[in-house]
């Protein structure tokens, strides 16, 4: 199918689900500065109530200011240097949720039109397999309830136009005619079997 080319294609290029990636990156980027925050506070805190009262008698309380506003400006020249690679990494996991996601999609597309051979197929090292397994066994689900339904309709306009050719026939045979109509029920009592596992909104029971 011409499905598979275009999704490589996609595949190649990192940002493809843009909203989605973004998300996940901007919260990685909100994660990291908070811990930022927290290990910086956690460790200013513990120096100053440890050895504040000690290098006070040290140094002036100028000197102090400016050795925090150092080590403070140096906290947030690392963050800025870390960030793209924080930006690549937060890219590079994101797009092995945004591929499987584009895929599924796509492939719950085509579904929507009617084509029930789809197969979730996922690469090695995306997530998202058990849910992609699930769908496929869905899928398959609905193909063989489909293709049973058809086999039986098939087997019931056969029965129809015997059961014509049967009526027009002089003498009438009233026991081939009683056969057919019997072989006619039984087919349709198995496309009912068939559909009276699925429940839908009409065949909900008002409580």
């Amino acid at each position: 199918m011409s499905a598979e080319p275009i999704f490589r294609k996609r595949r190649r290029q990192y940002i493809i689900k843009r909203g989605l990636q973004f998300r996940y990156i901007g919260i990685v980027f909100a994660l990291a500065i908070l811990a930022s925050l927290v290990t910086g506070y956690t460790v200013f805190a513990t120096g100053w109530t440890l050895l504040g009262a000690k290098l006070a008698n040290v140094y002036p309380q100028g000197r102090l200011l400016v050795v925090l506003k150092a080590t403070n400006l140096a906290l947030i020249r690392n963050l800025l240097f870390v960030s793209p690679f924080i930006f690549i990494l937060g890219l590079f996991f994101s797009h092995k949720i945004a591929g499987p996601v584009y895929r599924i999609e796509k492939s719950l597309y085509e579904i929507i039109q009617g084509n029930l051979t789809l197969k979730f197929r996922l690469r090695k090292g995306d997530e998202l397999w058990d849910l992609a397994n699930l769908l496929t066994t869905m899928t398959e689900s609905f193909n063989n309830s489909v293709s049973l339904n058809k086999d039986v309709i098939v087997k019931v306009q056969r029965e129809i136009e015997a059961a014509k050719k049967l009526a027009l026939t002089q003498p009438l045979d009233s026991d081939a005619l009683q056969a057919a109509i019997k072989n006619l029920q039984a087919n349709i009592e198995e496309i009912k079997v068939s559909l009276d596992k699925w429940t839908t909104e009409k065949s909900v029971k008002p409580s």
